[in-house]
């Protein structure tokens, strides 16, 4: 059989994977990890697209480097980039009915990131969470990230086999390479994943080990014959190894699990490519897995927002919602493959301009990000479709202001941007870098992660009015005791063992997020940790180590308690711009604050009581809420809460006075 005709067995497998992305963005239980479906994708993209560009290279030779370049590039637009164009085009439509102007306001850079593949930066840069996306705080756009990896290695890949052909590199030193590309990644991937999982799992180089792999397995399927029982052994075990993994029968971190599915998928494609008449590669390539794989890729395109809208207006278990979102997102990916993508792929004219076909197609996406996407979403449209549930919270109705109906012409945009410019780190070459207003007398530091920033405007105020001078040392995402957040560890331990003795800071407030909930039991982990331990005792430990710091450097400690979101102290609660957008009265968007608190307030106020002379804590709460029990979403006409876990800097600025009689009340400050 010829090694470069058309295996059906291959679309199987990727009908495998797209539907065990799909069934867990469903949130089905058993498929927790069906994420892996994504590793097994970049593995399989990898083999197949080195294939490609192998056998093009036995047709034409090497001597004409700029053809076979354009030849790669133009394919890869025109398989690629008209369906992600038109999902991309038609999900921000559908925003329009589905979505209020401050979500569809945050969806702005995200689109415009997947139009030009760089989702992947874009999710990082934001401190996205992949693994607590939901239906309340999630983009539409979440999944590009994947496409984002998948091009950026596409762009170097035939450059770099190229070079190695034209300087007539061996095979083996072909394999070389791409084994010492396939181990620095993983080497990068187990590094980045003990200080910061998010990163791990979104950056081109932590998972580019998964498409190399693929380029490995192509380049030695080469070079090796699989012997047929063993090709049909690795067949079985590989493809039944990636359901495995992807199900909740694994207890892994992220990491671990894509280094085990990506291992799997490397066995399921060795051997099905090794055995195309064997049982597993004869089912695979039945004419239904065969089909449904050839339009994967539409179906992991449309399946993401399709998730999002049907769980955003229908209140529906994971299970209902799979059974309507896996037909539905199939139809949608079929009708696009025949109607939209094939005909273009198919075109023969296009297959003569090469280059020109690329610069349109790049240009395409670069205008539709600059011109199209902004303007649909920023447009000032009310959802027409509402939510399953839009009741206001029990016990809000026998409040006065309950029913008062929500303004009009509120700057729901405007709250959304509203966050304090935190200024830069300070460091150990510049210490002035983070003395954000001088005064003749205390010298107060604010330091924390991005709650902390929601302060600074009401704290320059602050030193203004009563003459201190306000340093800072924020830091998103990294909470002020040191270690607690792994990959915030080491710059943290250098602020304080080499910045904070040199600022002559008279007092510390501390700020962060309440990382208390199970999740932070997994994802605070880091190698010193020790075995055993639990959340409450890490925060102890880590709490109580960077306290001393601080009183070695000669500062007295105002540690803030937990503030409240929109879910009481969790993480993940409700928006509240979207609930203002889509409410009539404000008794819809009113909170009401849980009875119990947090552990780690228990832990500060321990340790306060431990050096009452040089430690205290705050509760902040009370400014937020002045009603308690129940919390005005907005304050006359300003907004309070901008999104699930934080409060607009402009509310905390004309809240100012309260807060500073309760910093004095610590009798910390002079």
């Amino acid at each position: 059989m010829d090694r470069w005709t058309y295996r059906p067995e291959l679309d199987g497998l990727r009908s495998v994977a797209v539907y065990l992305v799909l069934l867990f963005h469903c949130g089905l239980g058993p498929l927790d990890g069906g994420f892996v479906g994504v590793d097994l994708f970049f593995v399989l993209s990898g083999f197949l697209v080195s294939h490609v560009i192998w056998a093009e290279v036995d047709k034409r030779g090497t001597a004409r480097p700029g053809q076979l370049l354009g030849w790669f590039y133009a394919r890869r637009v025109r398989r690629l980039l008209p369906a992600a164009v038109l999902v991309i085009v038609t999900t921000a439509a559908l925003q329009l009915l589905v979505a209020s102007t401050p979500q569809r306001a945050g969806m702005v850079r995200d689109g415009q990131a997947a139009l030009v593949y760089l989702s992947n930066w874009q999710f990082i840069a934001d401190s996205r969470d992949y693994f607590a996306a939901d239906s309340t705080d999630t983009s539409p756009f979440l999944h590009y990230w994947s496409l984002s990896i998948e091009e950026q290695f596409y762009v170097v890949l035939p450059l770099v086999l190229l070079v190695l052909l034209r300087l007539r590199r061996s095979a083996r030193t072909v394999l070389l390479v791409l084994a010492a590309v396939v181990v620095a990644s993983v080497a990068l991937q187990l590094w980045r994943a003990a200080g910061d999982p998010t990163y791990a799992y979104y950056a081109t180089e932590t998972r580019i080990y998964q498409l190399a792999a693929g380029v490995l397995l192509a380049q030695v399927t080469r070079l090796v014959t699989i012997p047929v029982v063993r090709a049909r052994v690795l067949a079985l075990v590989g493809v039944v190894g990636i359901v495995v993994v992807g199900s909740s029968l694994v207890d892994v971190s992220a990491s671990v699990r894509g280094l085990l599915a990506t291992l799997f998928s490397v066995a399921a494609i060795a051997g099905l490519y090794g055995d195309p008449q064997g049982p597993t590669s004869r089912l695979l390539a039945l004419p239904a897995p065969r089909y449904l794989g050839q339009i994967s890729y539409g179906t992991y395109l449309w399946h993401w927002p399709l998730i999002l809208v049907l769980r955003d207006v229908f209140d529906v278990r994971p299970l209902v919602l799979a059974l309507v979102a896996a037909p539905v997102a199939t139809g949608l990916a079929a009708l696009s493959y025949q109607l939209f993508e094939r005909p273009i792929r198919r075109a023969e004219p296009l297959e003569k301009v090469r280059w020109p076909v690329v610069t349109v197609g790049l240009a395409v996406s670069a205008v539709i990000a600059a011109v199209v996407l902004p303007p649909v979403l920023h447009a000032e449209v009310r959802p027409a479709v509402q939510r399953a549930s839009k009741d206001g919270p029990a016990g809000a109705g026998g409040v006065p202001w309950a029913d008062d109906p929500v303004p009009a012409g509120l700057d729901l945009v405007g709250a959304l941007g509203d966050v304090p410019d935190a200024g830069d780190p300070c460091t150990v070459d510049d210490l002035d870098i983070c003395v954000l207003e001088s005064g003749s007398r205390q010298r107060v530091l604010l330091i924390g992660d991005s709650q902390t920033a929601m302060f600074v405007t009401a704290f320059r105020s602050l030193a203004r009015e009563h003459d201190f001078t306000l340093l800072t040392n924020v830091v998103r995402g990294c909470a002020w005791p040191a270690g607690l957040v792994p990959r915030c560890g080491d710059e943290l331990e250098t602020f304080y063992r080499d910045v904070l003795p040199q600022l002559d800071v008279d007092v510390v407030v501390a700020v962060s997020l309440a990382r208390y909930e199970k999740r932070w039991q997994v994802r605070l982990n880091s190698p010193d940790r020790p075995p055993g331990e639990t959340l409450a005792q890490l925060h102890l430990r880590k709490t109580s180590e960077t306290v001393e710091k601080i009183h070695a450097a000669g500062a007295r400690l105002i540690i803030v308690k937990a503030l409240l979101g929109t879910e009481g102290y969790l993480r993940n609660g409700p928006d509240p711009l979207d609930c203002l957008a889509r409410a009539k009265r404000l008794g819809d968007c009113a909170l009401i604050p849980p009875i119990g608190k947090p552990f780690t307030d228990a832990i500060m106020q321990t340790l306060a009581i431990e050096s009452p002379d040089d430690t205290a804590t705050v509760d902040l709460n009370p400014v937020l809420c002045p009603d308690y029990p129940i919390c005005r979403p907005i304050s006359g006409r300003t907004i309070v809460w901008k999104d699930a876990h934080h409060v607009t800097g402009t509310f905390l600025d004309e809240q100012r006075a309260d807060i500073w009689a309760r910093l004095r009340a610590t009798g910390l400050l002079d």
